[in-house]
Protein backbone atom coordinates (compact mmCIF):
# COMPACT_ATOMS: atom_id res chain seq x y z
CA UNK A 1 0.00 0.00 0.00
CA UNK A 2 1.47 3.52 -0.95
CA UNK A 3 0.25 6.16 0.48
CA UNK A 4 -0.69 10.06 -1.00
CA UNK A 5 1.14 13.23 -0.53
CA UNK A 6 2.07 13.91 3.37
CA UNK A 7 0.29 10.94 4.42
CA UNK A 8 1.39 7.99 6.85
CA UNK A 9 0.26 4.72 8.17
CA UNK A 10 -2.48 6.68 9.90
CA UNK A 11 -4.34 6.85 6.03
CA UNK A 12 -5.55 3.11 6.80
CA UNK A 13 -6.47 2.78 10.17
CA UNK A 14 -9.91 2.62 9.41
CA UNK A 15 -9.74 0.82 6.43
CA UNK A 16 -7.59 -2.15 7.73
CA UNK A 17 -9.70 -3.44 10.69
CA UNK A 18 -12.27 -3.56 7.82
CA UNK A 19 -10.38 -5.97 5.80
CA UNK A 20 -9.82 -9.06 8.41
CA UNK A 21 -7.10 -11.64 7.68
CA UNK A 22 -5.54 -8.87 4.85
CA UNK A 23 -1.73 -8.75 5.19
CA UNK A 24 -0.86 -5.22 4.77
CA UNK A 25 2.52 -4.05 4.21
CA UNK A 26 2.58 0.23 4.04
CA UNK A 27 5.22 1.13 1.63
CA UNK A 28 6.91 4.86 2.46
CA UNK A 29 7.43 7.18 -0.45
CA UNK A 30 11.23 7.53 -0.78
CA UNK A 31 12.79 11.38 -0.79
CA UNK A 32 14.30 11.50 -4.10
CA UNK A 33 14.00 14.22 -7.14
CA UNK A 34 12.30 12.38 -9.98
CA UNK A 35 9.48 9.63 -10.63
CA UNK A 36 12.21 7.28 -11.57
CA UNK A 37 13.81 7.69 -8.25
CA UNK A 38 10.96 7.43 -5.63
CA UNK A 39 10.05 4.16 -8.09
CA UNK A 40 13.41 2.53 -7.51
CA UNK A 41 13.17 3.41 -3.55
CA UNK A 42 9.72 1.64 -3.59
CA UNK A 43 10.59 -1.44 -5.80
CA UNK A 44 13.59 -1.81 -2.97
CA UNK A 45 10.92 -2.12 -0.37
CA UNK A 46 8.83 -4.76 -2.28
CA UNK A 47 9.44 -8.66 -1.84
CA UNK A 48 10.95 -10.72 -4.35
CA UNK A 49 7.78 -12.12 -5.62
CA UNK A 50 4.71 -10.45 -7.65
CA UNK A 51 2.57 -8.44 -5.06
CA UNK A 52 -1.53 -6.70 -4.88
CA UNK A 53 -0.54 -3.35 -5.35
CA UNK A 54 -2.97 -0.43 -3.67
CA UNK A 55 -1.69 3.03 -4.40
CA UNK A 56 -4.08 6.18 -3.03
CA UNK A 57 -3.79 9.86 -4.75
CA UNK A 58 0.38 10.27 -5.55
CA UNK A 59 0.43 6.63 -4.52
CA UNK A 60 -1.62 5.44 -7.04
CA UNK A 61 0.34 7.49 -9.76
CA UNK A 62 3.66 5.92 -8.18
CA UNK A 63 2.19 2.08 -8.01
CA UNK A 64 0.98 2.70 -11.65
CA UNK A 65 4.54 3.71 -12.66
CA UNK A 66 5.63 1.21 -10.77
CA UNK A 67 3.44 -1.90 -12.32
CA UNK A 68 4.33 -0.45 -16.16
CA UNK A 69 8.40 -0.22 -15.41
CA UNK A 70 8.39 -3.88 -13.43
CA UNK A 71 5.32 -5.49 -14.56
CA UNK A 72 6.87 -8.62 -13.28
CA UNK A 73 6.90 -7.25 -9.62
CA UNK A 74 3.22 -7.03 -9.74
CA UNK A 75 0.11 -9.52 -10.11
CA UNK A 76 -2.64 -6.74 -9.97
CA UNK A 77 -3.23 -2.88 -9.77
CA UNK A 78 -5.60 -1.08 -7.55
CA UNK A 79 -5.49 2.78 -8.32
CA UNK A 80 -7.26 4.85 -5.54
CA UNK A 81 -8.30 8.56 -6.07
CA UNK A 82 -5.83 8.72 -9.17
CA UNK A 83 -5.80 8.82 -12.13
CA UNK A 84 -2.18 8.49 -13.31
CA UNK A 85 -1.67 11.53 -16.32
CA UNK A 86 -0.41 14.77 -16.63
CA UNK A 87 -1.27 17.39 -13.73
CA UNK A 88 -3.14 20.54 -15.48
CA UNK A 89 -1.63 23.60 -15.37
CA UNK A 90 -3.61 25.57 -12.84
CA UNK A 91 -2.81 22.41 -10.73
CA UNK A 92 1.13 22.89 -11.49
CA UNK A 93 0.28 26.39 -10.73
CA UNK A 94 -1.08 26.02 -7.21
CA UNK A 95 1.93 23.95 -6.68
CA UNK A 96 5.18 26.09 -8.01
CA UNK A 97 3.24 29.09 -5.69
CA UNK A 98 2.80 26.78 -3.18
CA UNK A 99 7.18 25.56 -3.14
CA UNK A 100 8.02 29.22 -3.83
CA UNK A 101 6.55 30.49 -0.55
CA UNK A 102 7.17 27.44 1.12
CA UNK A 103 11.04 28.13 0.12
CA UNK A 104 10.83 31.81 1.30
CA UNK A 105 8.71 31.25 4.26
CA UNK A 106 8.78 28.13 5.42
CA UNK A 107 5.82 25.06 5.76
CA UNK A 108 3.10 26.00 8.67
CA UNK A 109 1.01 22.86 7.95
CA UNK A 110 -2.04 21.94 5.10
CA UNK A 111 -4.76 24.91 5.82
CA UNK A 112 -8.16 24.37 6.96
CA UNK A 113 -9.09 25.02 2.98
CA UNK A 114 -7.29 22.30 1.93
CA UNK A 115 -9.04 19.91 4.17
CA UNK A 116 -12.25 20.86 3.05
CA UNK A 117 -11.59 20.81 -0.59
CA UNK A 118 -10.01 17.35 -0.12
CA UNK A 119 -13.30 16.13 1.50
CA UNK A 120 -16.68 15.36 0.05
CA UNK A 121 -19.90 17.57 1.07
CA UNK A 122 -20.67 15.16 3.83
CA UNK A 123 -17.19 14.79 5.51
CA UNK A 124 -16.45 18.38 5.46
CA UNK A 125 -17.40 19.41 9.25
CA UNK A 126 -15.76 15.43 10.30
CA UNK A 127 -13.00 16.70 12.91
CA UNK A 128 -11.59 13.15 13.26
CA UNK A 129 -10.73 13.41 9.32
CA UNK A 130 -9.14 16.78 9.51
CA UNK A 131 -7.38 15.62 12.50
CA UNK A 132 -5.88 12.82 10.87
CA UNK A 133 -4.99 14.75 8.00
CA UNK A 134 -2.79 17.13 9.94
CA UNK A 135 -1.41 15.29 11.99
CA UNK A 136 0.15 13.06 9.07
CA UNK A 137 1.05 16.53 7.73
CA UNK A 138 2.39 17.56 10.83
CA UNK A 139 4.89 14.13 11.35
CA UNK A 140 6.00 14.21 7.95
CA UNK A 141 7.05 17.87 7.56
CA UNK A 142 8.45 20.24 5.29
CA UNK A 143 11.23 18.47 4.07
CA UNK A 144 8.81 15.75 2.66
CA UNK A 145 6.61 18.02 0.93
CA UNK A 146 9.16 19.65 -0.68
CA UNK A 147 10.26 16.27 -2.37
CA UNK A 148 6.91 14.85 -3.17
CA UNK A 149 5.87 17.84 -4.83
CA UNK A 150 9.09 18.77 -6.56
CA UNK A 151 9.53 14.89 -7.92
CA UNK A 152 6.30 14.77 -9.05
CA UNK A 153 4.83 17.58 -10.19
CA UNK A 154 5.94 17.01 -13.49
CA UNK A 155 4.40 13.61 -14.51
CA UNK A 156 4.24 11.80 -17.22
CA UNK A 157 0.74 10.13 -18.88
CA UNK A 158 0.66 6.64 -18.12
CA UNK A 159 -1.90 6.04 -20.01
CA UNK A 160 -0.40 4.35 -23.24
CA UNK A 161 1.53 2.26 -20.63
CA UNK A 162 -1.09 1.25 -18.83
CA UNK A 163 -2.86 0.24 -21.88
CA UNK A 164 -0.53 -2.14 -22.63
CA UNK A 165 0.58 -3.93 -19.29
CA UNK A 166 -0.25 -7.09 -18.34
CA UNK A 167 -2.25 -7.38 -15.49
CA UNK A 168 -5.31 -6.48 -13.96
CA UNK A 169 -6.21 -2.95 -13.50
CA UNK A 170 -8.53 -1.56 -11.11
CA UNK A 171 -9.77 2.14 -10.40
CA UNK A 172 -11.89 3.55 -7.49
CA UNK A 173 -12.94 7.22 -6.44
CA UNK A 174 -15.19 9.18 -4.22
CA UNK A 175 -17.85 10.41 -5.95
CA UNK A 176 -16.92 14.17 -5.06
CA UNK A 177 -13.14 13.60 -5.96
CA UNK A 178 -12.47 16.15 -8.37
CA UNK A 179 -8.59 15.83 -8.25
CA UNK A 180 -9.70 12.62 -10.29
CA UNK A 181 -9.76 13.32 -14.60
CA UNK A 182 -13.34 11.32 -15.79
CA UNK A 183 -12.65 11.43 -19.03
CA UNK A 184 -8.82 9.67 -18.88
CA UNK A 185 -10.19 7.04 -17.03
CA UNK A 186 -13.07 6.86 -20.28
CA UNK A 187 -10.36 7.23 -22.34
CA UNK A 188 -8.65 3.97 -21.07
CA UNK A 189 -11.38 1.56 -20.62
CA UNK A 190 -11.56 2.60 -24.61
CA UNK A 191 -8.06 0.55 -24.95
CA UNK A 192 -8.71 -1.47 -22.05
CA UNK A 193 -12.50 -2.83 -21.49
CA UNK A 194 -11.45 -4.97 -19.01
CA UNK A 195 -10.49 -1.90 -16.45
CA UNK A 196 -12.12 -1.66 -13.46
CA UNK A 197 -13.68 1.59 -12.27
CA UNK A 198 -15.62 2.28 -9.08
CA UNK A 199 -17.39 4.93 -8.02
CA UNK A 200 -18.16 5.67 -4.55
CA UNK A 201 -21.18 7.64 -3.34
CA UNK A 202 -20.49 10.15 -0.05
CA UNK A 203 -16.73 10.52 -0.34
CA UNK A 204 -14.27 13.47 -1.87
CA UNK A 205 -10.65 12.86 -2.15
CA UNK A 206 -9.92 11.35 1.28
CA UNK A 207 -11.92 7.96 -0.13
CA UNK A 208 -9.89 5.67 2.71
CA UNK A 209 -10.74 8.17 5.79
CA UNK A 210 -14.04 9.24 4.20
CA UNK A 211 -15.57 5.68 3.22
CA UNK A 212 -13.78 2.82 4.34
CA UNK A 213 -16.66 0.84 4.13
CA UNK A 214 -17.31 0.76 0.29
CA UNK A 215 -13.00 0.98 -0.35
CA UNK A 216 -12.97 -1.67 1.69
CA UNK A 217 -15.74 -3.76 0.21
CA UNK A 218 -14.24 -2.80 -3.30
CA UNK A 219 -10.54 -4.28 -2.19
CA UNK A 220 -12.01 -7.75 -0.70
CA UNK A 221 -13.38 -8.67 -3.79
CA UNK A 222 -10.51 -6.89 -5.75
CA UNK A 223 -7.73 -9.29 -3.60
CA UNK A 224 -9.92 -12.30 -3.49
CA UNK A 225 -10.51 -12.18 -7.47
Amino acid sequence: MIPGTMCDERLWRELLPRLPGVVAHHLVIPRGSTVSELVAGLVAQLPDWPVNLFGFSLGGYLASALATAHPDRVRRLFVCSNSPCALPEEELKQRRQLLNWVSRHGYSGISDRKIAAMLGPANRERADIAQTMRAMDAHLGEEALVSQLGATSEREDLGDSLAKVPLPITFCFGEYDTLVTRSWLDALRKHRPDTAVHEVPEAGHMLPLEQPEGLAAILDRWIAA
